[in-house]
């Protein structure tokens, strides 16, 4: 009987072999009964290169085989070990991981030699395996070896991950919803952080809105500051050319808080890059007229100069008095909170500063943690900001390239509430705030009707969500203790699909919202 092994190589072997082996078997019986010892020895050694060229193809066979077989458990052996590495694993570590996974697949493991090099900072894995297979009929010609070998690598890369929380900080957020939402999103971005490979793989960036966004008072210098009053918004509300960093500076006891106003139509709604060279696409520091003397009766509430200073040769009417520049000129306003806000130049910013995309989860929970609840509601100007702290393009360029196929944009837009605005009955339309006062038409209507104005709004709020979703940005909603039918429609609208726009009615609802989201961005992550 054949030992096992030739018998699966003879099985292996091309047809015309077995039929040359099985003629040269038959003559090589017959040779004994042969008295004819010369054609014995010459058949003899006729028969010692054939036996090698047939005990080559069998034993060619079962090396083939076992190649094969080492070639797919290196494999998924290197594959198993690159899902294992971390920023402090070592090749030690690693090559340990591909044995333990060669040993249980091959029986002939104990005989096989592996190399390894670790690629920690790319993430990959590159592995050899050799292995000499010692055949059964080879020897008769010299061949005591035939070595066997495989290689293989595999590298799943660094999946980043950029995270923008934009939060509701309005006067109805005020008391225990603030509060939830301090310890609900600390714990979101500390998640986030964990998610990292390598530190900075996964950042966060802080949106505080309110009626406006506070882009930081440090940016005053800032390139895409319109220092220079060259926006053609920049003037709106003055009777005389005025660069509004310059007013904060000649006034007492008041700086620019760090608010802006939204640039004029269309870079309201995208991330056109600010260049000095298009001023519109420049942002215009918020700088909010002293209103007239007439008092809140009249529909004036954000008075907080006197009108009775260089009024020669001005004009004595309710706009000639407010747009008057030289009354700012050594002033102290007035800054005092009042009709929910704060009354004074930097009326209606209200939020704290943005915090850019960062890994440091001190300054994020340092952020959080202070965030107030005062103030309205600009759903549009938030989505905006959080889209822009994600974007590589200034006035943020934290952000990775847009088509970096290893990075995921995150947008988390929270809120308890719907667009705001107030309509009066005065020559201005409306309270001041992003976008001028409403008189001056730049959100495409002169009404001085809230609902028209809130309308106007909405339609802003979703041309900028669908504009920030094109350009690759997944977007979260959370409306939390929302009632409104409309503005639970704008957040299912403005989420990238429905399973992402989630609502809170409690706040244990809401940390429970936040904690599927943060389960969610991680298995994102992990489809890189």
């Amino acid at each position: 009987m054949s030992p096992p092994l030739l018998s699966a190589g003879l099985r292996r072997m091309p047809p015309s072999c077995r039929r040359l082996l099985c003629r040269t078997a038959q003559r090589a019986r017959r040779f004994p009964a042969d008295a004819r010892g010369g054609i014995t020895v010459l058949l003899a050694v006729t028969l010692l290169p054939l036996l090698g060229i047939v005990g080559g193809a069998v034993d060619y066979t079962v090396a083939s085989g076992r190649q094969s077989r080492l070639q797919n458990a290196l494999d998924a052996a290197v594959l198993t070990a690159t899902r294992s590495v971390t920023a402090n694993s070592t090749s030690v570590q690693i090559s340990e991981i591909i044995r333990r996974h060669i040993a249980g697949n091959l029986d002939f493991a104990s005989h096989v030699t592996v190399t390894v090099t670790l690629d920690v900072a790319a993430r990959s894995v590159e592995a050899r395996a050799t292995y000499s297979y010692h055949p059964l009929i080879l020897p008769v010609i010299g061949i005591s070896s035939v070595p066997v070998g495989a290689a293989s690598s595999s590298q799943l890369g660094r999946a980043f991950l950029e995270v923008a929380l934009v939060l509701d900080n309005s006067g109805s957020m005020a008391g225990s919803r603030i509060s939830t939402l301090r310890t609900a999103s600390a714990d979101l971005a500390r998640k986030v952080l964990g998610m990292a490979y390598m530190a900075g793989d996964t950042k966060v960036s802080v949106v505080p809105f309110a009626s406006m966004v506070n882009v930081g008072p440090s940016n005053a210098g800032a390139n895409w500051i319109d220092t220079q009053g060259h926006s053609p918004i920049h003037h709106e509300n003055f009777a005389t050319p005025a660069k509004r960093l310059q007013l904060y500076s000649q006034m007492s006891g008041v700086s620019w808080a760090g608010c802006v106003e939204a640039r004029p139509s269309p870079h309201d709604v995208t991330d056109s890059t600010p260049v000095s060279g298009n001023a519109a696409t420049l942002f215009v520091p918020s700088f909010a007229p002293d209103e007239p003397d007439e008092g809140q009766w009249s529909g004036f509430y954000n008075d907080y100069l006197s009108d009775g200073t260089c009024q020669s040769g001005l004009g004595t009417s309710a706009l000639a008095r407010q747009q008057r520049v030289c009354k700012y000129n050594g002033a102290t306003p007035d800054q005092s909170l009042a009709n929910g806000t704060r009354r004074g130049p930097n009326h209606m910013c209200d939020a704290n500063p943005i915090i850019p995309l960062t890994h440091n989860q001190t300054t994020l929970t340092t952020a959080l943690a202070a965030m107030p609840a005062y103030g309205g509601t600009n759903l549009h100007e938030a989505v905006m900001w959080g889209w822009r702290t994600l974007s590589p393009e200034p006035p943020f360029t934290e952000g990775r390239a847009y088509n970096d196929p290893q990075n995921r944009k995150i947008m988390v837009l929270m809120t308890d509430g719907a667009n705001d605005a107030i309509g009066l009955s005065t020559m201005n339309g409306s309270f001041y705030s992003a976008y001028g006062f409403s008189a001056a038409g730049r959100l495409g209507t002169t009404s001085s009707n809230r609902a028209e104005i809130v309308a106007k709004m909405n339609e802003k709020t979703l041309t900028s969500c669908a504009n920030a979703k094109a350009a690759g940005v997944r977007i979260y909603t959370v409306a939390f203790f929302v009632t409104d039918a409309t503005a639970r429609s704008i957040l299912q609208q403005c989420a990238s699909n429905p399973s992402m726009a989630l609502v809170a009615d409690s706040d244990q609802a809401l940390t429970n919202a936040f904690d599927e989201i943060g389960n969610h961005i991680s298995r994102l992550r992990l489809t890189h």
